[in-house]
């Protein structure tokens, strides 16, 4: 494989990769098409801004799998579907993709490798099962598969999205409220108190001091919390400190589970779409791993890896490790057994993905009434700094 620069006939400069013998041959076959070569280095894919920049939204790439699968299945080689797809999608990302993409397949690139050239539209899983169904001949199968798991990934993002919009109204309202308090009505209430040269309760003298860091402090305030932003953000980038964050996030009374559940989530719904597709055990874990978005899950999953190249069974390798619940593994030995492991991965899968949006709904239902609890004790907490010197002025008289 050799990336390229070169120029074609209206003079443009364009940049690919070629499958070739030896640069000469693939000099020649550039020249062929109509493209004239100026520098060519062996490679995989082009390292330039042009190609890994483009990333296609995931409703544009649903339209291409489920097009894609339609034409192939239709018997329209994949050069003419993908010239057709370019085409309908002239002027989009996609159409910019799927242009190279098609200059790629004129020059006799594979479609996994034309496709490996855009890393954040079509990341390692989609080229693999591509790669899988170019093989063995089920292309139109990898495609339809594929369109099932991006739609999934899809549906179950926006149910989240949807079940967060509540939740995160009512805390910018509290949030905005409590602020409100401090800043504004609590200020003005300290200056009454000075006029009337009263003594302030402990309860009022609280309220104060959280009013003046609010007024005077708020930059260092701010400042603080951006530089343990950027200091939490950095020390993640650690895998060892980064695994350690992702266990401590599992193991929160609330959440822990959900996060949880959804890693693994997506650990088997991609396993399983890589083995069912044809793509080997040791490599589909290997991809795997760096889809899970959980740095702890990734060693566990880099660990059972390793274990399972040394000829230890798949499920036992999981059962050494406490991040994959008993339940998981012994579906998993069930179907490893009896030769349908991309079914027990899918079962699994199936039950995450029914489990996890029950579970955000009663997350929430927790969660609305505990934000509101704390308002209501936030609210009362500063009217009682307000009324008690109040009461003691009555007193007084």
């Amino acid at each position: 494989m050799y990336r390229y620069r070169a120029y074609n006939a209206t003079g443009q400069v364009v940049q690919g990769a070629i499958e070739a013998d030896s640069i000469i041959v693939a000099e020649n076959r550039l020249r062929a098409s109509g493209v004239w070569l100026l520098e060519a280095r062996e490679g995989t894919a082009i390292e330039t801004s042009e190609t890994h920049g483009v990333a296609v939204k995931r409703g544009e790439l649903i339209g291409f799998f489920v097009q894609m699968t339609l034409l192939l299945r239709a018997g329209i080689p994949i050069p003419n579907a993908i010239a057709r797809l370019a085409d309908d999608a002239d002027g989009t990302r996609l159409g910019t993709v799927l242009a190279t993409v098609r200059e790629q397949l004129t020059l006799g690139v594979q479609l996994h490798q034309s496709l490996a050239l855009f890393p954040r539209s079509f990341p390692p899983q989609v080229v693999a099962i591509v790669h899988a169904g170019e093989v063995s001949g089920h292309l139109p199968e990898s495609f339809e598969g594929l369109s099932s798991y991006y739609e999934w990934l899809d549906r179950l993002i926006s149910e989240i999205r949807q079940a967060l919009i509540y939740p995160l109204m009512v805390t910018g309202a509290a949030f905005s409220l409590v602020i409100l308090l401090f800043t504004f009505i609590v200020p003005r209430f300290v200056s009454l108190l000075t006029d009337l040269s009263l003594g302030v309760p402990l309860v009022t003298r609280i309220t104060i001091s959280i009013s003046n860091a609010l007024l005077h402090g708020w930059p260092f305030i701010i400042g603080g919390g951006f530089a343990i932003w950027m200091g939490l953000k950095m020390t993640l980038k650690i895998p060892r400190y980064a695994c350690l964050f992702d266990r401590a996030l599992m193991k929160l009374p609330i959440f822990g589970q959900l996060i949880a559940m959804f890693a693994l989530s997506r650990f088997t719904q991609n396993l399983a779409m890589l083995y069912r597709s044809g793509i080997p055990l040791l490599r589909g874990l290997e991809i795997c791993k760096k889809l899970v978005g959980n740095q702890a899950l990734e060693q566990a999953i880099d660990e059972v890896r390793t274990a399972v190249s040394e000829g230890i069974p798949f499920s036992r390798c999981l059962a050494k490790h406490d991040i994959f619940p008993p339940t998981v593994v012994t579906m998993i030995s069930t179907g490893e057994t009896s030769g349908t492991l991309d079914i027990a991965l899918q079962s699994v899968a199936d039950f995450y993905n029914k489990t996890i949006p029950r579970r955000i709904k009663v997350v929430f239902a927790i969660f609305d009434p505990v934000i509101m609890l704390s308002l209501i004790a936030v609210v009362g907490f500063v009217a009682m700094a307000v009324v008690l010197p109040i009461l003691q002025l009555w007193n007084t008289r």
